[in-house]
């Protein structure tokens, strides 16, 4: 492919961050991704992303996405215990008081895998490629930009693993994956530009998750069930099958109705719900852990925020 640029920043190596850097490798002379957090070994949680304790799954389009970006990465995913799965005809989806029937073959196939397994996965394969460089434990501090301030032209940041004092690094192109950290918007009012407005919808949504052991007789050998919050009862939550034959349990609800993070507590709660999959498999399963309320996806408990267009 033509190249357009010598270098490409990635501020942020969650997976918008690895994905955009892969797709600029094929443009770009070198591409380097800045992320504060050290990586941690493969399958383990990373710092900076509290809802990968939470359930994950790849739906069909992520899987083909990731298969065209990283050609064998799905059979590396399988090898190493993710399961594919068609969407809808080893899966259960209670949507609106129901359940949405029939399980048919949709041709639709996912892959049950955790966060920090799909993560590490595919950090491994983008460093793999000769032109990506990552550098860990480094905080972004700001934008260069031309003299007149109509163009970034680079980043300043600090790598905190030597202690070494401010650096700057030039770039035809930078581009911000930071996520919820995102502080792009006051850099560029510093510059000059008006932030976005932006709405606020306060939801107070949370999750708390368990992990289980799975048998084979659970959910008569489905891999899972997606329950969706509607009218009376707004309690949601999945049951997911992952690696390691685990069942990754992710309860919550909205408007301060959080989930236990105490046994009985979680039991109760699950048996609450609208359809009674998911206490029916743990109230005899196995507990790995619980983990705390937390983030949903990077959406806050508390506020969803949304700019406005």
């Amino acid at each position: 492919m033509k190249m357009i640029g010598q270098q490409a920043i990635v501020i942020g190596a969650g997976m918008g961050g690895l994905l955009a850097a892969r797709a600029l490798a094929d443009y770009y002379q070198q591409v380097t991704v800045l992320e504060r957090d050290i990586f941690p070994l493969p399958g383990k949680n990373r710092k900076g992303v509290p809802q990968d304790h939470h359930a994950h799954a790849l739906l069909s389009k992520g899987r083909e996405v990731l298969e065209e970006l990283f050609p064998g990465i799905i059979q590396e995913l399988k090898a190493q215990g993710a399961l594919p799965q068609d969407l809808l005809k080893k899966s259960r989806w209670f949507i609106n008081g129901g359940y949405l029937y029939r399980k048919t073959q949709s041709g639709l196939i996912g892959l049950l895998v955790s966060r920090p397994l799909l993560e590490a996965q595919v950090r491994k394969r983008l460093l793999s490629l000769p032109n990506i460089k990552v550098i860990e434990n480094c905080d972004v501090l700001g934008l260069l930009t031309t003299p007149d301030q109509t163009r970034i032209v680079g980043v300043r940041f600090i790598h905190r693993a030597d202690g070494s004092s401010e650096s700057a690094m030039n770039a035809d192109l930078v581009v911000d994956a930071m996520g919820r950290r995102s502080v792009s918007p006051f850099w560029l009012k510093k510059l000059g530009y008006e932030l976005p407005q932006e709405q606020q919808v306060h939801m107070d949504i949370s999750y708390t998750t368990r992990i289980y052991r799975r048998r084979p007789e659970h959910l008569q050998g489905d891999l899972g069930t997606v329950v969706s919050p509607s009218l009376p009862n707004w309690r949601c939550g999945v049951i997911m099958a992952q690696e390691g034959d685990r069942w990754i349990v992710s309860i919550g609800g909205y408007l301060g109705d959080r989930a236990p993070t105490d046994e009985k507590g979680f039991l109760e709660f699950a048996k609450s719900m609208p359809t009674q999959d998911i206490y029916e498999v743990i109230k005899d399963a196995e507990p790995n852990g619980t983990k705390k309320s937390s983030k949903l996806c990077g959406i806050s408990a508390t506020d969803f925020k949304g700019i406005e267009q």
